[in-house]
């Protein structure tokens, strides 16, 4: 609800994006595919709820961006190991399609096998 002093307001809100709703509709949207497990299912939103409260908006940002997943999302990805394997293929992809360098996925699997071992 708005407070009173919102109501006159020249504030508008309508640009903003509210993270509870993309989540659903992202969830919603993924929820279409049929041709996909329930764990890829998973990890798309899992990247795309990322992505879009991170605003990863560049590719460059990419080797940035599997990091911090791999270091915000590893233990639950080392967790179940069809995630993991999901995890992984992903990164092979972003590899084969010139987004992530060999040093960037080496070190996303370093700090995946950290979470192992704990």
């Amino acid at each position: 609800p708005m407070a009173m002093d919102q109501v006159p307001s020249d504030h508008d809100s309508e640009d903003e994006v509210d993270d509870d709703i993309a989540d659903l509709e992202d969830r919603q949207m993924l929820d279409d595919f049929v041709d996909v497990t329930k764990d890829e299912k998973l990890l798309m939103h899992l990247w795309n709820s990322f992505v879009r409260k991170q605003r990863v908006l560049a590719d460059g940002r990419v080797p940035w961006t599997c990091d911090a997943v791999s270091r915000l999302q590893g233990k639950d990805l080392v967790q179940a190991p069809s995630l993991f394997w999901c995890w992984r293929l992903f990164l092979i992809k972003l590899w084969n399609l010139g987004l992530l360098d060999g040093r960037a996925m080496s070190n996303c699997n370093i700090i995946l096998e950290r979470c192992q071992s704990q």
